[in-house]
């Protein structure tokens, strides 16, 4: 039923792992908390910033969504861990949902992000523990940081940014593998060089199947009337929108070189493939008088006036090799060799 609260992931924690981080201009707080505690996540003149590793357990998805008045639709998408991206309007609050990409030795690691928007108050859901925001935690801490002195929205962008940044980072490390193999096509070919191909062209669609929502995903967030949007945060989302649509660019322009790449080795394939049947089919050209020739010479005839002839088996060898060279000059007349 709709608002039914099912987690479709995997169990990645055995415990859920509840961490709030608050600060305004002039403190700064981090601390795990249970669930008892939730009513106290939020304080007055602090932005507050909840992260939640691990979606198995129910009840405390269902603890948070009663403590903080998060709609129950926005709970059961944190759960389905196959959602596309999309951002949803509530009453008090937005629902943000989008892919976070991460390497761990050339291995992309796919994760789902949702996060709550509301007043000073942020709160982020991941199925696994660690992630790619030890950076901005740094920069929260510092005590003279542009965020310091920002709302909620801010953080939200901030959040947004360092995954665009991911974004960004994996596919200029793509692209860098792709124009290596182009330049390496022009020399030689072989299939581990076509199974790589198809490897990096599966990873890069993997990313554009998730890049592109969340490019429309952003722009929806500019163009949202929620008050929880301060009109200062608006530049930066606009930055950020043209930093996903880079990305979305170069996504494209890899596909197009990842398949003129395997075009090209395709084509290199088959024109050897054609070289190796000219070859054979000249020699078969070339054989096919010959075999003629010996073949009416022998048939069971007891009178064939040529095999009487003292210089006959002479003959008969330079008329195969003036057979031979006639059609070798034809061919290579024709520019077939």
């Amino acid at each position: 039923m709709p608002g039914s609260l099912v987690y479709t992931g995997q169990q990645h924690l055995a415990v859920a792992k509840l961490e709030v981080i608050r600060f305004n201009e002039a403190a700064y707080e981090r601390e795990e908390i249970t669930l008892d505690q939730l009513d106290k996540v939020a304080k007055d003149e602090f932005v507050s910033w909840l992260n939640i590793e691990g979606l198995h357990d129910i009840e405390v998805i269902k603890a948070l969504g009663e403590t903080f008045k998060i709609h129950n639709l926005a709970l059961e998408d944190i759960l389905n861990v196959s959602q596309r991206p999309a951002i949803d309007e509530y009453d008090d609050h937005l629902f943000l949902v989008c892919k976070m990409f991460s390497t761990v030795e050339k291995e992309i690691i796919t994760e789902q992000f949702s996060m709550i928007v509301a007043k000073n108050l942020i709160i982020t859901f991941q199925e696994k523990p660690g992630d790619i925001f030890d950076g901005l935690r740094q920069r929260i801490q510092h005590p003279k940081g542009r965020i310091r002195l920002r709302n909620s929205d801010y953080l939200a962008f901030a959040l947004l940014d360092v995954i665009v940044d991911h974004y960004m980072a994996i596919i200029e490390e793509y692209g860098e593998e792709v124009n290596i193999m182009e330049a390496e096509l022009l020399d030689s070919f072989s299939e581990d060089m076509l199974h790589d191909l198809h490897l990096i062209k599966k990873e890069v669609n993997h990313l554009r199947r998730y890049a592109r929502p969340l490019k429309d995903v952003i722009t929806s967030y500019i163009k949202s009337e929620t008050p929880l949007l301060h009109k200062s945060t608006v530049p930066f989302l606009k930055d950020l929108n043209d930093h996903i649509l880079q990305v979305t660019e170069n996504i494209e322009v890899y596909r197009e070189t990842i398949n003129d790449n395997l075009n090209s080795y395709h084509t290199h394939m088959t024109n050897k493939l054609n070289d190796v049947l000219k070859t054979l089919t000249i020699f078969s050209v070339i054989f096919i008088p010959l075999t003629f020739i010996a073949g009416v010479y022998g048939m069971n005839f007891e009178y064939i006036p040529e095999l009487q002839y003292v210089h006959a088996y002479p003959i008969l060898w330079a008329v195969f090799f003036g057979i031979v060279v006639g059609m070798l000059f034809f061919f290579k007349r024709k520019k077939w060799l």
